[in-house]
């Protein structure tokens, strides 16, 4: 007696839901939205970002690498007319790249991560940044 109670329950819930369903849909079809009630939105074109002037590719060092020697070379290629600033630890230095933009340097490492940032700025006062980290290690992996 008790499980047939329960079985109609369920039955009758879902006779219930079926109906409620039915009527919701039959009501939502039969509303018209009317052209008053539209609204036009007109988004807007999105334009591209323009690429920075300043051009900055590093050749050396590597992103995130682990190097057992505490001198690195630095290197890369920037507009000719631009000044490099590098940004570690310890300090800063300034480099001027050659009339075809090339440029080196060496660095020496502290034992650990190094952070290594380094902007090109134009004389107009434009700027790129590249961020390496160079870890230093006696090791043996």
């Amino acid at each position: 007696m008790k499980q047939e109670r329960v079985i109609l329950s369920f039955v009758a819930v879902l006779i219930g839901l079926l109906a409620a369903g039915l009527a919701f849909y039959f009501y939502q079809s039969t509303k018209t939205i009317s052209s008053s009630n539209q609204i036009t939105v007109n988004a807007p074109t999105p334009t591209p970002t323009p690429k920075p002037a300043v051009y900055l590719s590093l050749s050396s060092p590597d992103d995130e690498i682990v190097v057992g020697n505490s001198t690195l070379t630095v290197s890369g290629k920037t507009n000719p007319n631009a000044t490099i600033i590098i940004y570690t630890a310890d300090g800063q230095q300034v480099i001027q790249p050659s009339n075809q933009g090339d440029f080196s340097t060496t660095l020496t490492l502290d034992d650990g991560e190094n952070l290594l940032k380094l902007t090109s700025i134009l004389p107009g006062g434009e700027t790129n940044t590249v961020q390496r980290t160079v870890t230093y290690s006696t090791e043996d992996f």
